[in-house]
């Protein structure tokens, strides 16, 4: 049960993180450079796949019991 409870805390903060990257990107668009903008969409890429990971996992644990 703790490591369900650990993996719902990364999960939220990584939801956390995919809201600010969608903001830092909607609210910056057209004001900085496109390299600055192509790094916050792979940071925010990168934040969803960890998700799924996450997800995944958490979803084999619940089939597994």
């Amino acid at each position: 049960a703790d490591g369900q409870a650990a993996m719902e805390t990364e999960a939220s903060m990584l939801l956390k993180e995919i809201e600010f990257w969608r903001y830092m990107i909607e609210s910056r668009r057209g004001t900085i450079s496109e390299q600055a903008t192509e790094r916050m969409l792979n940071a925010c890429e990168l934040a969803q796949r960890k998700l799924m990971l996450i997800d995944s996992t958490s979803y084999e644990i619940e089939t597994r019991q």
